[in-house]
C-alpha cells in the first residue's frame, strides 16, 4: 500500500483516489458475494444441506426463517377484523370441538400428547398451551390456521374450511391460553362422545 502525503495533493486528486479505494472494496466486495453466491449454489445442489425431519436446520436459518415468518404473520393479519363475538360461549365450544378434530394430533392439548405423526413434525409444532401461543393475537392465530406456514407441516385450512369454523377454533386458542389439564379434560368429558 503506497503511503499518501496529503499536503501535496489536490482536493481533486483526494477526491479522485478516494472513489478509486471505494471502487476497489465494492470490487473485493463483489467478489467475496460471488464467491459466497457459487458456494451456497455448489452446496444445496450437491445435496449437502440435510433436509430430514430429524435434524435442525443451522441457527442462522432457524433465525431468518422466524423472523420472516412473524413479520409476514403480522403484516397479514393487522387488516383483519373479529366478526364474531369472542366471549360467545357457542363459538368457544365449536372451536373446542374443531380443535379436537383437526389439531391435537399435532399440536396435543393440556394432558393430551400430540399423535406420533404429530411428533415427528420438523420444526416441531407449537404445544398448546405453551408460551409460543402468547406471541400470537386472536388475528394472528385465524390467519395462521387460515393459510398455513410454509415448510412447518401447518397446512391451510382455509381452502377446505368455512372461515366460522376456523374463527371458532381462534377463539377458542385465544380464550384458553391458560387452560389446565383438569379444565381440557372437563371440557372432553362434556363435549366429546367418544375420547380416551
Amino acid at each position: 500500500m503506497e503511503s499518501m502525503d496529503l499536503g501535496t495533493w489536490s482536493e481533486s486528486e483526494l477526491l479522485t483516489k478516494a472513489l478509486l479505494m471505494i471502487e476497489k472494496a465494492f470490487k473485493r466486495k463483489k467478489l467475496l458475494t460471488a464467491v459466497f453466491i457459487v458456494a451456497a449454489v455448489f452446496y444445496f445442489l450437491f445435496g449437502l444441506y440435510d433436509v430430514s425431519a430429524t435434524r435442525p436446520h443451522p441457527t442462522i436459518v432457524n433465525m431468518i426463517f422466524h423472523s420472516i415468518t412473524e413479520r409476514s404473520i403480522q403484516r397479514n393479519s393487522a387488516a383483519l377484523t373479529v366478526p364474531y363475538d369472542v366471549d360467545d360461549g357457542k363459538i368457544y365450544v365449536k372451536g373446542f370441538r374443531e380443535y379436537e378434530e383437526m389439531c391435537v394430533q399435532c399440536h396435543g392439548a393440556p394432558g393430551v400428547e400430540p399423535s406420533p405423526s404429530g411428533k415427528g413434525l420438523f420444526p416441531e409444532p407449537p404445544r398448546f398451551p405453551e408460551e409460543e401461543l402468547y406471541e400470537y393475537s386472536l388475528k394472528d392465530i385465524f390467519w395462521v390456521t387460515k393459510n398455513g406456514i410454509k415448510m412447518t407441516g401447518m397446512p391451510a385450512y382455509g381452502p377446505t374450511l368455512k372461515d366460522e369454523r376456523i374463527w371458532a377454533v381462534a377463539i377458542f386458542l385465544d380464550k384458553s391460553r391458560n387452560l389446565s389439564e383438569a379444565e381440557y379434560k372437563k371440557l372432553r368429558d362434556k363435549y366429546l362422545k367418544n375420547h380416551h
